[in-house]
C-alpha cells in the first residue's frame, strides 16, 4: 500500500504537463518513489513547472465530491491486466461500484470497438455477440463512444460492462450518451486517466485505446474504416501480445475496410459470440506486479556519472551498451542519468537503444 504522502506525490508527478507514462515510470524506477522524484525534478527540469498543490486540493476536492475515486498501480482496483503494457497509467480515477468491478477481475474480460456510424446490421451483431458473451461470464469493455461502442455497452450492461473514457471522470462525451454513462456507473464502472475537468480533445482517444486494449485479454473490431481509432486499438492489442477478432464485412463498404485488413493479417474472424469463446479457453495471461524498489542512487554518484557520459559522448551515435562498457558504470546508473540528460536537452536517445550529445549539449 502506498502511503498518503506518496499517493500525493504521485499525483502531482502526474499532472505535471511535461510527464507522460514512459517517463513517470522511468522517473519512479529511477528514484525508487514518487517524493524522492519530486525532490529531483526541480534539479532536472529546470524549465518545468510541477503541478500546484491547490490544483492537486482541488482535483481532490471534485472527485470526493462525486463519488469518484483515484486508482494507483498498486491499488486492488487497477486493472490486473493494464499493469503488463509497456506504459501503463499511472493513476486512474473510476466512479461506480468498486466491488462489482472487482468481481469482474476473476473473468475474462473482451475489448470490443468499431465503427461510430455503424451499420443497422452491425449494431445488431454487436449486441448480440456482447449480449452472448456477457451471459458466458465475459465483461466487456469499450470506449463509450457513439455507434459500436454503444451497442457494445448495452448488450451487455446487465452483467457487467466497463467503460474506459477519453475526457475527466466527469465528463460525458458525447452527451447523447448520458443515459448509458450513470447506467453503467449504477452497474458496472467508468474508468479514465485524465485529470478531473479534462474536456475531449483528439489526442486523447489514443490514450483512451491503449487503455482499452491493454486491460483485456483480446480486442474484437466490428466494422472499421481504413483509417480508424478501431485499428489503432487493435494494433496496440497486437503489440501487447493479446488476441485480435475481426468480422469480415462486404468489400465495397468503406466501413469494412478496416476489418478486412485485419483477417488479411492474421485476425481471428469472428461471426459470433462462439467464436470467441473457443479461443478464450485456457487462455491466461499473468497479471504482474512488482514490489522490489532498488536502492537509491547517491547525488554524487549520478552527478560523477554525468560528467563521465557527457564527456564520452560526441555527435557520432554509440550504443548504450557501448557507453556502459566505456564508462565502467552500473547500467542501471548510467539509464538514470541518461534519463535526466536527456530531459534537460543535453542528450538525445536514437532508435536501436543509441545514445549522443545534442547539438546545443
Amino acid at each position: 500500500m502506498l502511503s498518503k504522502e506518496e499517493k500525493l506525490a504521485r499525483l502531482k508527478l502526474a499532472r505535471t504537463d511535461s510527464i507522460g507514462a514512459s517517463k513517470f515510470w522511468e522517473l519512479i524506477g529511477a528514484y525508487g518513489n514518487g517524493e524522492n522524484v519530486l525532490k529531483n525534478l526541480p534539479r532536472i527540469l529546470k524549465n518545468t513547472s510541477i503541478c500546484s498543490n491547490d490544483k492537486i486540493s482541488q482535483e481532490i476536492f471534485n472527485m470526493k465530491s462525486m463519488g469518484a475515486r483515484f486508482v494507483f498501480w498498486e491499488d486492488e482496483l487497477y486493472p490486473p491486466l493494464l499493469r503488463n503494457i509497456p506504459d501503463p497509467p499511472p493513476i486512474l480515477s473510476f466512479l461506480g461500484n468498486k466491488d462489482r468491478v472487482l468481481s469482474f477481475y476473476k473473468k475474462n474480460l473482451i475489448s470490443v470497438v468499431g465503427a461510430r456510424n455503424a451499420s443497422i446490421h452491425a449494431d445488431k451483431l454487436c449486441r448480440t455477440i456482447c449480449q452472448d458473451l456477457s451471459a458466458n461470464d465475459v465483461i466487456i469493455v469499450s470506449g463509450l463512444a457513439r455507434g459500436i461502442d454503444s451497442s457494445a455497452h448495452l448488450g451487455s450492461l446487465e452483467n457487467g460492462t466497463i467503460g474506459i473514457s477519453a475526457c475527466g471522470i466527469n465528463i460525458v462525451y458525447p452527451q447523447e450518451n448520458k443515459k448509458l454513462y450513470e447506467r453503467i456507473i449504477g452497474n458496472s464502472g467508468i474508468f479514465s486517466e485524465m485529470p478531473f475537468d479534462t474536456p475531449p480533445q483528439p489526442q486523447l482517444f489514443p490514450r483512451r485505446n491503449r487503455i482499452i486494449a491493454g486491460m483485456s485479454y483480446g480486442t474484437a473490431v466490428i466494422e472499421a474504416a481504413e483509417q480508424s481509432g478501431s485499428l489503432i486499438t487493435a494494433k496496440m492489442a497486437l503489440d501487447y501480445n493479446r488476441d485480435v477478432f475481426a468480422v469480415p464485412g462486404f468489400p465495397l463498404d468503406p466501413r469494412s475496410v478496416g476489418c478486412n485488413k485485419l483477417l488479411k493479417e492474421g485476425a481471428i474472424l469472428i461471426q459470433n459470440a462462439q467464436d470467441i469463446l473457443e479461443h478464450l479457453e485456457n487462455k491466461k495471461i499473468i497479471p504482474m506486479l512488482e514490489n522490489n524498489v532498488p536502492a537509491r542512487i547517491s547525488e554524487q554518484d549520478l552527478e560523477k556519472t554525468g560528467e563521465k557520459i557527457l564527456s564520452s559522448l560526441n555527435s557520432a551515435p554509440i550504443t548504450i551498451d557501448e557507453l556502459i562498457s566505456c564508462i565502467k558504470v552500473s547500467p542501471r546508473e548510467v539509464l538514470t542519468v541518461l534519463l535526466e540528460l536527456e530531459l534537460t536537452g543535453k542528450v538525445i536517445r536514437l532508435h536501436g537503444q543509441r545514445v549522443c550529445l545534442a547539438l546545443n549539449g
